[in-house]
């Protein structure tokens, strides 16, 4: 039934007659099938819809059209993103709040509040690891030390390694050169070089520049293979894009002794060295005026 009813319409012929308003024109008459018609509506529609998309596309008529009132995949992302920035910001602001408590109390002497959670010894070192990953990477000294407090005076079984500081804090003790070399990029507080470059070959010797105990000794993002070291007196030396750590975590080192070999390592090297900061608590040290073997 259906078959029939398309192909009686398929049949059917039509006729077009134009009538010229012209008295001296003759009239015309175009005739053509049903099936011609739909080729040359379906022609005719394909060509309008190429001769559109291409004007959007390649010339400045698609500017003065109307924009879409819903969001692309592309705005989609990029709202995603944006959000994501704005928790990471949210996030380092309440991280940077809480460092600096812990910081106003230690210097002050007060106890530091304990997390339950801190109890947790697996929790601890997760929680370490990602700091330092996160907070070290940034080369910020307010939160290396907040590391470094959180690694020594947190928890009891530290307690050998307060003793070990506390007991040499009335020793005289000096700073030695970590490794031999020539000093590629000097001291510049104002931008944020708070050390000195040696410039070595990857592989070179490094030595703690005085006797400590190794607060830290891993890897982070900026800096790379790095380790900190405690000593008496409130100073802290630190060791940045080493190739090699040969020392662990706790480890009391004597001056002179080999910690680690200079590398490449981090997203802030500009080639092989070794970039050694001295401080004081929160202050950065021109290690060129205390290193007493610097020619």
């Amino acid at each position: 039934m259906i078959k029939d009813k398309i192909k009686k319409i398929f049949r059917f012929d039509y006729e077009i007659l134009i009538v010229p308003t012209r008295i001296t024109s003759k009239s015309k008459t175009y005739r053509f099938t049903s099936l011609k018609a739909l080729m040359v509506i379906f022609l005719t529609l394909v060509i309008s819809n190429l001769i559109l998309i291409f004007l959007i596309s390649y010339t400045p008529f698609g500017k003065i059209l109307p924009k879409s009132p819903y969001l692309s995949g592309e705005d989609f992302q990029q709202i995603s993103e944006l959000r994501e920035k704005v928790i990471e910001l949210s996030n380092e602001v309440e991280r940077v709040r809480q460092i600096n408590e812990r910081l106003n109390l230690i210097i002050e002497g007060k106890p530091i509040p304990i997390d339950p959670r801190d109890l947790d010894t697996n929790y601890q070192k997760e929680k370490l690891k990602r700091d330092s990953m996160r907070l070290l990477g940034k080369g910020n000294f307010s939160n290396n030390i907040y590391l470094i407090f959180s690694k020594i005076f947190q928890h009891d079984d530290d307690s050998q390694i307060k003793d070990t500081l506390s007991s040499r804090n009335d020793e005289a003790f000096f700073f030695i050169k970590p490794a031999e070399g020539i000093i590629t990029r000097g001291f510049n507080k104002e931008i944020s070089h708070f050390g000195i470059d040696f410039g070595i070959p990857v592989g070179s010797v490094v030595r703690a520049s005085a006797s400590g105990i190794i607060v830290l000794a891993d890897y982070t993002i900026n800096d790379g293979y790095k380790i900190i070291i405690a000593h008496s007196k409130g100073y802290f030396t630190i060791y940045k894009h080493l190739s090699q750590i040969l020392k662990r975590e706790r480890d009391y080192v004597k001056q002179g002794d080999i910690i680690g070999l200079s590398g490449n390592t981090g997203r802030l090297t500009t080639g092989p060295h070794l970039h050694f900061e001295i401080w004081k608590y929160q202050t950065p040290i021109d290690p060129k005026k205390i290193l007493v073997d610097l020619k």
